[in-house]
């Protein structure tokens, strides 16, 4: 199976008009959703460590569920989905004002962790795993910022086991409890389909300065956040390496 960025603008047009008209000025903003979280720049950075150092060089096999599963999921709870969601509304609106009720209503009414949930199922992540959460994220980055559409189940794969280890060597990880981790994970899922929806969307009016520009969104956002150049990244069977 395939991991395709286009699927995306399919998927959110079916879920209904307001998203497919919003999302591409969602997905343009430099600053993620959550990026001034200390949870989530503090992860983002492990990894981010964890590919600059090399770590990723090494073709091993990715833990398998049964071994690793139980150290990056969570139980989840509608009250944090709720909130993340809220604060997810109020990111959104402030990104573009003038249509702020329209976002809203948007973030609201569509089901966009189920969306994210559909679009990654074909490369076995699923939700209630940050790792789940966090490898879908850097890999689809790594695809808006080298304008490469595809990427196989087996190279996603590589990318969670180099999470699931990255995560395993994080203090701050193994102290969050079920909550936090939700929010984390939820963060990471709700920035991966507004990002996705707005790369795909120009992709397929074929609008190649928007394509451009969200490329270069991606690029900075990793330079910025996790001193990353993922241009100078290659997604292999071992990951992602430098």
């Amino acid at each position: 199976m395939r991991y395709r960025l286009a699927a995306m603008c399919v998927a959110l047009l079916a879920a209904g008009p307001a998203a497919g008209q919003d999302f591409p000025a969602i997905g343009s903003q430099y600053v993620d959703f959550g990026a001034s979280m200390a949870s989530v720049g503090q992860l983002n950075n492990v990894l981010g460590a964890t590919v600059r150092s090399g770590g990723g060089e090494r073709p091993t096999r990715a833990p398998t569920r049964s071994n690793a599963a139980a150290g990056t999921r969570y139980r989840s709870s509608p009250e944090v989905s709720s909130k993340v969601r809220a604060q997810f509304a109020d990111f959104v609106a402030r990104a573009d004002p003038g249509n702020a009720d329209r976002l809203r209503k948007a973030v609201q009414q569509n089901d966009l962790l189920g969306l994210w949930e559909k679009h990654v199922a074909v490369d076995g992540l699923r939700r209630g795993d940050v790792a789940d959460a966090m490898t879908s994220y850097w890999v689809q980055n790594w695809q808006i910022a080298n304008k490469v559409p595809f990427a196989s189940r087996a190279q996603v794969q590589a990318v969670r086991g180099q999470v699931v280890r990255a995560l395993g060597t994080s203090p701050a990880f193994a102290r969050m409890g079920d909550a936090e981790r939700q929010a984390l994970a939820e963060t990471f899922m709700l920035n991966f389909v507004a990002q996705g929806w707005a790369y795909s969307d120009a992709a397929s009016r074929r609008d190649a300065a928007a394509v451009a520009r969200l490329s270069d969104a991606a690029a900075a956002r990793f330079r910025k956040d996790m001193n990353l150049d993922l241009r100078r990244l290659k997604l292999t069977g071992a990951g992602l390496v430098g």
